[in-house]
């Protein structure tokens, strides 16, 4: 992954879109709820379910955090949240849009003593491809065994699914600048990691999220 490059990007669409779902490149703000919504019910599968700490890798706008305010999971499960993102302005805008959320510009594979938490989330982060695809599956592969080391009880990520590629739009995939995972190379990274782990295909057709559990 072309750490800068990744930036730029997001930074550019920041500019271009302000504080709006297209400046991380989601279809709509729908979807991405969807998604946080997948997410939430791997508490359900944890031993822990309230007084939890939380990690949103990849936080953006804060996004998730506006999610679990709104829904009130902050305070029904008691959850402490921090956000980590590799783009300062991205955690400068989502400190101007939710000053009481935690956020900060790090970069988990690069800073090596960070607190461990209950649950790792991240929602989207693998989408853009700013590299060859091995370099690319290895990068996934280093980042989910780091998820799992930090986390106390489990990790949910994302991903784009290859099974949405004949639906998709011809000039997005044509592009090259998004990367569509094909789902046992997902499922194989996943069995290496941890011994009990949920593939979920069943949301949205061209994405999928998985669950490693401690």
């Amino acid at each position: 992954m072309d750490k800068q490059k990744q930036i730029e990007y997001f930074e550019g669409l920041l500019a271009q879109h302000g504080l709006n779902f297209k400046a991380l490149d989601w279809n709509s703000s729908e979807s991405q709820k969807l998604r946080f919504q997948i997410f939430e019910e791997l508490f359900l599968y944890g031993f822990k379910r309230v007084n939890l700490s939380l990690l949103d890798v990849g936080s953006g706008l804060g996004d998730l955090f506006g999610y679990l305010k709104n829904e009130r999971l902050l305070e029904t499960r008691k959850i402490s949240y921090t956000g980590y993102d590799i783009a300062a302005k991205l955690v400068v805008a989502a400190k101007q849009q939710y000053p009481d959320g935690n956020f900060s510009v790090v970069d988990v594979l690069e800073q090596k003593e960070l607190p461990r938490f209950d649950y790792v989330f991240a929602s989207g982060i693998f989408n853009m491809r700013t590299t060859d695809k091995e370099t690319h599956l290895d990068y996934v592969r280093q980042m989910l065994t780091r998820f799992f080391e930090l986390a106390n009880c489990g990790v949910a990520v994302n991903f784009l699914s290859e099974a949405v590629i004949p639906y998709c739009d011809k000039d997005d995939y044509n592009s090259g600048r998004y990367f569509f995972f094909n789902q046992e190379d997902v499922l194989k990274m996943s069995r290496s990691i941890a011994s009990r782990y949920i593939f979920r295909h069943d949301y949205h057709p061209g994405d999928f999220s998985v669950y490693l559990i401690k």
